[in-house]
Parts: C-alpha cells; sequence; structure tokens
C-alpha cells in the first residue's frame, strides 16, 4: 500500500521486514497492521508500505478462491469463493 494512504489512515507500525517480490528481488519494507473485511469476515492483516499506486493483495488471502482477471487498463478483476 502507498505509504500516502498508511498515513492517511493512521494504521499502527508492526516491523521491519525484508519482503520477498514476484521477480525474486528482496526489498525492505514496514508492516502496518490493518482490519479489512474479506468473504464478509473482519481479519486482522499485515500491510507492506511499498509502491506508489494501487494497493495489492497477497496470495494468501486468495486461497479457497478463483481469480479472474481482465489483462488491460480497466479491466475487471473477480475474486469467487470456490464451492
Amino acid at each position: 500500500m502507498p505509504p500516502a494512504v498508511i498515513r492517511e489512515l493512521d494504521l499502527p507500525y508492526v516491523a521491519r521486514i525484508d519482503a520477498n517480490l514476484a521477480d525474486d528481488f528482496s526489498v525492505a519494507a514496514y508492516a502496518y497492521l490493518a482490519t479489512i473485511v474479506w468473504n464478509d469476515i473482519e481479519r486482522e492483516v499485515a500491510v507492506l508500505g511499498i509502491g506508489r499506486r494501487r494497493p495489492l493483495i497477497g496470495t494468501a488471502l486468495l486461497e479457497d478462491c478463483h481469480l479472474g482477471i481482465d489483462f488491460w487498463d480497466g479491466g475487471s478483476v473477480i475474486v469467487d469463493e470456490i464451492l
């Protein structure tokens, strides 16, 4: 999540970690605690303060889900529960 959004939401700081990115490159990141609603359930999750644009979700949240993506600017993203 962009650091500016983390500041705006006043998320509590947890720790500095080394985050492993998709290209297998590690970067230093700061972790914060946030509460989200996922599949109608409130969850506490770690949020990393990296990036400048849109927040990304980790794949752990996608367990037992189906993910559909239209890969174009403005394309839809659908996450459904696997029945």
